[in-house]
């Protein structure tokens, strides 16, 4: 159904706690994570996660403790047979069209580049406004989560952007996948 499925990571697969997470121990996923990847992974072949990380320019993020985190995000997957193609992140503040940073569109054209994935026959989940602008900038797909910040993004969401499906959380939008 979808040459790949981009998911944002904090507040989409995992709990946002603080808005930055520097530390293993405060990185937790969803209770429903892996049961609603389980329910996606029918309806592609490709997960691709996009996560903005600008604590690391800002010094609340260390890259060391960064990398523990995406190893043990790549192993959970790799333990239940999902295909996890690659965790992108962005450092950095730059928002305009080309950033690596959401709502620029760096790490989508990497993953195409790297993956050959069509982005227009793509779906991006994410909770927040950044996600949906790049999903809208590229023709993808689009599902709002409310989980994370996404309550309190939903009003400009609603104005600015065209999503195909608002879900309460990621495992509502596994079930509802078919349906966009």
């Amino acid at each position: 159904m979808f040459d790949a499925i981009f998911l944002d990571r904090d507040g989409t697969i995992s709990h946002d706690p603080y808005g930055y997470i520097n530390s293993l121990s405060d990185y937790k996923f969803f209770d429903y994570t892996f049961e609603a990847l389980e329910i996606l992974n029918k309806h592609t072949d490709k997960f691709v996660i996009v996560t903005n990380q600008s604590g690391l320019s800002s010094g609340k993020i260390d890259i060391e403790n960064l990398e523990e985190i995406n190893h043990f995000i790549y192993q959970e997957f790799k333990k239940r047979d999902l295909p996890l193609k690659k965790i992108y992140f962005a450092e950095d503040y730059d928002e305009s069209y080309h950033s690596m940073r959401k709502p620029g569109i760096g790490m989508f054209a990497k993953a195409k580049e790297e993956f050959d994935i069509d982005l227009s026959k793509s779906l991006m989940i994410g909770d927040s406004v950044v996600d949906m602008q790049v999903g809208d900038r590229l023709n993808m797909k689009t599902i709002f989560l409310l989980t994370g910040f996404g309550k309190e993004y939903l009003n400009e969401v609603e104005e600015k952007c065209s999503p195909n499906f608002i879900a309460k959380d990621l495992l509502h939008a596994a079930r509802e996948v078919t349906s966009i």
